[in-house]
């Protein structure tokens, strides 16, 4: 019976990433939001109680996920903090943005698998469908057009538009705006 029990722990300890994410993916489109947030701070992301978490959201390497107040995480988001993530206060990420901090290096002739942090600064907007790529930092007060594709830096209270993304208009630094916390929801999104 024990060498049973060390081949049990040995398969999960080995399988680990993917049943996390297969619960992640499960949790994700639980209709309480409470519940989404507690099971992320589980697996061990520091999510703030005023951030709000949309539903059908994946999470990769959660322990590396930090999600500021009134982080609003729009439907369908896809966080990979594999490599770090870490999202600002009063940050609005819409529907179905991806985030993505580990990929293969595209040129390498071992398909290296590399990891680069991503940082998004407080009250950046983040359009629907927006692809952001490992090692992205977008400054605060920036915003980011539907469809955009991410990579480098992003300036501060800027306007980013395309696939890449450049750099298209100003935005005012004068941000006073707060988002809406949990608390203005419903029990049931």
């Amino acid at each position: 019976m024990p060498n049973l029990l060390k081949t049990v722990k040995r398969a999960i300890g080995s399988r680990r990433s993917e049943i996390e994410l297969a619960l992640l993916s499960v949790v994700g489109m639980v209709p309480v939001h409470r519940f989404r947030v507690a099971v992320l701070r589980l697996f061990g992301a520091a999510v703030d109680p005023l951030a709000i978490v949309s539903h059908g959201f994946q999470v990769r390497g959660p322990a590396r996920l930090i999600i500021g107040p009134r982080a609003n995480i729009g439907e369908n988001a896809v966080l990979d903090a594999r490599g770090g993530l870490t999202i600002g206060h009063d940050v609005n990420l819409s529907s179905q943005v991806h985030i993505w901090t580990a990929q293969h290096a595209w040129n390498s002739p071992d398909f290296d698998y590399i990891k680069k942090a991503v940082t998004i600064g407080d009250r950046a907007w983040i359009g629907p469908r927006v692809t952001v790529l490992p090692g992205a930092v977008i400054g605060s007060g920036a915003v980011i057009a539907a469809g955009a594709v991410v990579s480098g830096v992003v300036e501060e209270f800027s306007l980013y538009a395309g696939v890449p993304a450049r750099k298209i208009a100003e935005r005012t630094r004068e941000l006073r705006y707060e988002l809406p916390s949990p608390a203005a929801k419903s029990l049931w999104w």
